[in-house]
């Protein structure tokens, strides 16, 4: 039997390892929470879970992948490259569900050497995106159709019904992240020319998105689309390239106002044993805290700001948890607190593709490829579901010696992401595909 180790026992976890475990494979989880680990084992005979912190126990890692055929890294992002360095100095493949860093990047020639596959961006957004729009335009190109213009949209949401909130929000995976990319800036092209967005314009000016039998949503960019273009082996000349995120109706006003008071800064890192939310909130904005809010904003975006700051209890007389931190640490602990699912609630995981061709007559044609899919009540999140089943299957499929890529990878090749794709739509997540003639 192959064993895989799995390093992190997160939110999107869970199918990866139940996936796993049903394929007949030998599955380590590994976490510095030893109880969430054992919770994802739930007892299966093939299943073992470990204690295992990366930021103390460093020493232990190169042991735990040594026992494995393969590690998958579900840990933060910034974790990964010390993961890759164990796997090749152990001499074993790598599955992750998040960006190729530069530091990953770096890797490839040596991953090559050493026969190996570390296969990024194997989730959803990345991961399903690049897969679902690599097949679209493959077979459209093989019909002699000149791609032209591609558009994709990506939002894990609230289901509309479990909507209800200031944020229009709730969280299915690490909130840290989710306030970490909101402080990105962005590069796509449209119309042929290049668009640069600062971190603090990208809330600026979004886009409204419709999605059929779902409803509008707001969009705005989403990193280095470009970055894609070599990666999609797209033409460099491409008319139109974006990537972006979509959000509930309002999610970009609120974020520019939580942004302009300070209260998405990850540094400096500051001790707030002691403190209640409402001094800390003082602290940053001004006495009384509601009055400065409104001057610094103006009363329109105030009042979705304070009505948002006042659902996750940032007014209150409570302690600030975490005591050390920064504020982002702050504002992520609470609304995890806050704005966490209840019992019964689904998420909602949305997928938009606008793919533009022209025709060997010189006519043109758009294809949207569309995936709505919904967590299930009181089961795995959509979110856990097409964030890990794409990993476990890409495990899968190297451990049975199915790929024969080797370095560093974001599944864009036909052999990962032709069986991966038949997988999914056989577990219920796949795309429906329309035609416009332009």
């Amino acid at each position: 039997m192959k064993k895989v180790l799995v390093l992190g026992a997160g939110l999107v976890s869970r199918p990866l390892v139940r996936y796993l475990l049903e394929k007949g494979f030998l599955v380590t989880v590994a976490s510095r929470t030893v109880a969430k680990a054992e919770q994802l084992i739930a007892g299966h005979e093939r299943g073992r879970a470990v204690a295992f912190d990366i930021d103390t126990q460093p020493e232990a890692l190169d042991g735990l992948v040594a026992e494995c055929d393969l590690a998958v890294s579900l840990l933060p992002a910034p974790r990964h490259p010390l993961v890759a360095a164990a796997c090749l100095k152990q001499r074993k493949h790598m599955v992750t569900t998040s960006y190729i860093s530069p530091a990953m990047r770096q890797l490839d020639a040596e991953a090559r050497k050493l026969d190996l596959i570390f296969l990024n961006e194997m989730g959803v957004d990345p991961g399903i995106d690049h897969m679902s729009a690599m097949q679209v335009v493959e077979e459209e190109k093989k019909k002699g159709n000149r791609l032209v213009g591609f558009v994709s949209w990506c939002g894990g949401l609230p289901a509309p019904e479990a909507n209800d909130n200031p944020f229009g929000y709730k969280f299915s995976w690490s909130p840290k992240g989710v306030l970490t990319a909101a402080r990105n800036g962005a590069r796509y092209r449209r119309g042929g020319q290049l668009v640069e967005i600062p971190p603090e314009k990208l809330f600026a000016d979004p886009a409204l998105v419709d999605v059929p039998g779902v409803g509008k949503f707001e969009g705005y960019p989403n990193r280095d689309s470009l970055s894609y273009i070599d990666t999609y082996g797209f033409d460099p000349n491409i008319e139109e390239m974006f990537r972006g995120t979509l959000r509930n109706l309002g999610h970009c006003e609120l974020y520019r106002g939580l942004i302009a008071l300070g209260l998405l800064e990850d540094a400096p890192r500051q001790n707030f044993g002691g403190m209640k939310y409402l001094q800390l909130m003082e602290n940053i904005v001004g006495k009384p805290a509601k009055g400065s809010i409104k001057k610094k904003l103006g009363a329109r975006v105030a009042k979705r700001v304070i009505e948002a700051l006042d659902y996750i209890g940032m007014f209150s007389r409570e302690e600030v948890k975490p005591q050390q931190g920064s504020i982002m640490d702050v504002m992520a602990a609470r609304m995890a607190e806050k704005l966490a699912y209840q019992p019964g609630e689904r998420d909602m995981l949305i997928m938009r593709h606008d793919i533009t061709f022209e025709r060997p007559d010189k006519k043109r044609e758009r294809i949207t490829a569309l995936m709505v899919d919904y967590g299930i009540p009181d089961g795995d999140s959509s979110m856990a579901r097409t964030v890990s089943l794409p990993a476990a299957i890409g495990v899968r499929l190297i451990l049975e010696g199915k790929i024969s890529l080797r370095g560093v990878w974001a599944p864009v090749k036909e052999e990962i992401y032709r069986p991966a794709l038949e997988e999914l739509k056989q577990l219920n997540i796949g795309f429906t595909e329309t035609r416009l003639q332009l």
